[in-house]
């Protein structure tokens, strides 16, 4: 009878000896600093970016010499689409996720690169969508670049047209950018109640409880955030929200606004006040352009077309104008995408003059023309209260 059992031959040992030979020359090599095929995707990588640049450079200089060199709007992108057709037509599904345009540069998504793929991009000096010192208070960013603290997400607008967040409990601000912190000021050549205040004799503003410096958050993050809405009050009445629909709180003194207006939101990332003097001027001044083109006569010191006053006039003098209305009542009143600036209640600062403490913006029951939304009003102390006064506060992002 024939035996079934089988030896292993002398050729398959040869074999799976050289077999496992080469697998530890491969492990060997992926280990050691001088990987081939590291090298290699690494070149292809770097080739790659590289093209992108010059591709977006190609288009930015373009688009220079079509605007004959009088440009006023960066290219931001985080479309896959918009990057290929528009910006870099080399662009692949590979680096879908990657990568970003962002003021005219190629930034990266920290979160969907590898390691090494860091360590490449800092060879080449790319940027960071999210700088890596925002990461502790910043969640995101626009296409145009706006920081978006973490706990708020994007809603809707531009940096140019008003960038719009919301957080959990659905309180809207919009994002008044500042390219020079010395342009964060206050601006007494606007109208006011007392024509002798200046600066001189205005005192410092009171900043929210542990504030210490009300540009440190300009200065990080090229800006801030002021409530879409003028403030209303929450279900439970204790603290103000800033949503579309919401009755405005009026009847509050200076110090109890302050106080509410801190307790807002104060949390790991963001903290609430009222606007200063040097928040409101700085709006008004970023709105400046638009308020003009609103209607014939539409100014920062004359305020009848784009707020709600017993004088409005077309578009502003819609149904309802001269009496108070709920909060985002009317498009109409609306500019920068930030409602009610001017006009229904005049709104409490952290400004003060000699003993009062300073509203600004208007108030429907007054005319437009004296109390526009540049509008010094000191004629308040700040224990009273007024069913023409409420506030807005104003969002800071916390800095280290």
């Amino acid at each position: 009878m024939k035996s079934n059992k089988r030896g292993i031959s002398l050729i398959v040992l040869i074999v799976t000896i050289i077999v496992i030979i080469i697998l530890a020359a491969v492990v060997v090599l992926t280990l050691s600093k001088n990987n081939p095929v590291e090298s290699a995707r690494k070149a292809r990588f770097m080739e790659d970016v590289r093209s992108f640049q010059d591709e977006l450079a190609l288009s930015v200089s373009k688009d220079y010499v079509a605007e004959t060199m009088n440009r006023k709007n960066k290219f931001n992108a985080t479309e896959f689409k918009t990057i290929k057709e528009k910006y870099i037509p080399s662009f692949t599904k590979d680096y879908e996720d990657k990568f970003a345009i962002q003021e005219d540069e190629l930034v990266y998504n920290k979160e969907n690169v590898t390691e090494n793929e860091k360590k490449w991009l800092k060879e080449l000096g790319i940027k960071i969508l999210v700088p890596e010192e925002w990461e502790n208070y910043i969640g995101e960013m626009t296409d145009d670049g706006v920081p978006v603290p973490k706990g708020f997400t994007y809603v809707e607008g531009t940096k140019e047209t008003g960038t719009v967040i919301k957080d959990d409990k659905g309180n809207e601000f919009v994002w008044i950018p500042v390219d020079d912190v010395s342009k964060y000021t206050k601006d007494f050549s606007f109208p006011k109640y007392d024509d002798t205040m200046n600066d001189s004799n205005t005192s410092e503003d009171e900043l929210p409880e542990g504030i210490t410096d009300e540009t440190a958050d300009v200065k990080k993050y090229g800006g801030f955030y002021i409530g879409r809405y003028e403030a209303g009050k929450s279900e439970d009445g204790t603290t103000p929200v800033s949503k579309k629909g919401a009755v405005v709180w009026t009847n509050i003194n200076y110090y109890n606004a302050k106080k509410s207006a801190e307790k807002m939101i104060n949390n790991n990332y963001v903290q609430t006040g009222l606007l200063t003097g040097k928040a409101w001027d700085t709006t008004c001044h970023w709105i400046k352009d638009d308020v003009t083109k609103i209607a014939k006569g539409s100014t920062l010191t004359d305020s009848r077309y784009y707020g709600n006053f017993k004088d409005s006039e077309s578009p502003a003098n819609v149904a309802g104008a001269g009496t108070k209305q709920k909060a985002g009542y009317s498009d109409k009143w609306m500019v920068k995408n930030i409602y009610d600036l001017a006009g229904n209640v005049y709104e409490w600062t952290n400004e003060i003059y000699s003993s009062s403490s300073v509203c600004r913006g208007g108030s429907c029951i007054n005319g437009a023309k004296y109390n526009p939304v540049s509008y010094r009003n000191s004629s308040h102390g700040s224990s009273d209260s007024h069913d023409g006064i409420g506030m807005r506060p104003r969002l800071y992002i916390k800095t280290d």
